[in-house]
């Protein structure tokens, strides 16, 4: 008697056929050389038929039930040279309703005859497509928005970092330690993330930081490093866990942004001076204009018209200066966009002095200039020229009556800016009272009557349209120092 004719189908066991009938899975056997197969009550149930409904063949079984993709796992698995013990492998195969998943389990019983059972685990495999999916798609979704995981093991002093922040870190293997994830941190924050993490150890306390990165292929980007800690019921930290995600381009549209607003708040300024000098210098122009026509009008004074004229003519000058201050500054706005050249530090400065030689004589000024740090820079040429006739002319106007004038100007690179020095011994000013002020359009501080305060309003438009700064330090009856970054 074979399997089936003692086991199954035997009339004397009844409720025991009749249990593992009822379960979901089904038994059957195979002679490999004959190709003889049976199959139990349960396997029929399984696949939603009755007993006899359809042929119970090896072929059948082959061509027709098992999916043609899974067949060759069948088939690998009921070969005779393979290992007696149990083999598990997954089929999918046609039920009435359509292809499901079964857990299929092997027997070598002996040479040719084989065992074996078979489970539904359809609604398993969905589920763990769908993890799989899950977890593909959180992976996926990490990846785009540039978000991997990280982990401290304090005990062990064992450091984890996910695939996704593996890349962007632009590494192929694991950090070694702690202290190997913190050496690709730049220096200036290095000290900000071991502070923070040691704090996380000890007291628990999560943090959130942005801080530079160098990725293994020396690119230097901004991250956003966040962890909390998992303590146990004692308080002690076993765990560092959190995210870090690549900002980079999130810091630099807000830099972007900066920038935009800081240009923003400079052209309002620009608004407001202009502003005041419509509504009020003109203004002042205009009604002292009329006063003295007025007045001109009503004498009949040859002496006193004459007088008269003369003020008008003196007024019709200012008004004419101011004109042509207006009209300069609308200028910086309108050629900022003009093409930048290279120049050359030391033969524009040398062009200035030469301009400026019968003052420099006159006051017996020295002049002091070092542009060897760095020599030239892209530019615009009248602009620049504009910037150090100002600054020169300033120094020689202010100089101090107590001792000789020293003007020492020089050119360098910081971080990747490049900059200009422009220092003198002059009058200086005082920063206290003036420091608001200095920049402003016809601000004056000294009593020079050639003094007209628009110098240093234009020298500082011109600088900041093409994106740059000019800084001031200066103490009285000591001197001063202007910082200006050029690019």
């Amino acid at each position: 008697m074979d399997l089936f004719d003692t086991y199954l189908f035997d009339t004397d066991t009844p409720d025991l056929s009749q249990t593992i009938n009822s379960i979901n899975a089904g038994i059957w056997e195979l002679d490999v050389n004959t190709k003889k197969i049976k199959w139990s009550v349960g396997f029929y149930n399984m696949l939603g038929y009755s007993p006899g409904e359809i042929e119970c063949s090896f072929i059948n079984l082959i061509d027709n039930l098992i999916y043609y993709q899974d067949r060759s796992t069948f088939l690998t698995g009921i070969d005779t040279t393979a290992t007696n013990k149990p083999q598990i492998n997954y089929l999918r195969l046609l039920t009435k309703s359509g292809f499901e998943w079964f857990q299929n389990t092997i027997q070598h019983k002996d040479d040719h005859n084989i065992v074996g059972t078979v489970i539904n685990i359809n609604q398993f495999k969905f589920l763990e497509f769908e993890l799989e999916t899950s977890t593909n798609f959180v992976s996926e979704t990490n990846r785009l928005v540039k978000v991997g995981g990280w982990e401290i093991d304090p005990l062990s002093n064992r450091f984890f970092i996910s695939d996704e922040a593996l890349n962007i870190f632009e590494l192929q293997d694991q950090p070694s330690s702690i202290e190997g994830f913190i050496e690709h941190i730049e220096p200036e924050h290095r000290s900000l993330l071991e502070v923070a993490i040691e704090s996380c150890i000890e007291t628990g306390k999560p943090f959130n930081l942005d801080v530079l990165l160098k990725t293994g292929r020396e690119n230097i980007i901004w991250i956003k490093i966040k962890a909390v800690a998992d303590i146990d019921g004692y308080g002690k930290c076993l765990f560092i866990k959190g995210i870090i995600q690549d900002i980079d381009q999130v810091k630099k549209r807000e830099e972007s942004l900066k920038t935009s607003l800081s240009k923003t708040n400079q052209n309002n300024q620009r608004l407001q001076n202009f502003a005041y000098i419509v509504s009020h210098n003109l203004r002042s122009y205009v009604g002292n204009l009329k006063l003295m026509l007025n007045l001109h009008e009503e004498s009949n004074d040859a002496a006193d018209q004459r007088e008269i004229l003369s003020h008008v003519k003196s007024i019709s000058n200012s008004l004419d200066a101011t004109i042509k201050h207006l009209t300069e500054i609308v200028t910086i706005d309108s050629s900022k966009n003009n093409e930048k050249t290279l120049i050359e530090f030391e033969l524009l400065f040398k062009n200035i002095i030469n301009a400026l030689n019968t003052n420099i004589e006159e006051t017996n000024a020295v002049i002091n200039y070092d542009f060897s740090k760095c020599s030239h820079v892209y530019y615009l040429p009248a602009y620049l020229e504009s910037i150090f006739h100002n600054l020169l002319s300033n120094a020689l106007k202010y100089r101090s009556q107590d001792r000789q004038l020293i003007v020492w100007c020089e050119s360098f690179i910081k971080d990747d800016h490049v900059y200009i020095h422009f220092k003198d011994n002059g009058m200086g000013i005082d920063m206290n009272k003036f420091g608001d002020k200095i920049f402003g359009l016809y601000q004056k501080f000294h009593n020079n009557q050639d003094a007209q305060g628009v110098g240093l309003y234009i020298t500082r438009n011109q600088i900041e349209s093409l994106g740059g700064s000019i800084d001031i330090k200066s103490e009285v009856d000591v001197g001063t120092l202007f910082e200006i970054k050029l690019t």
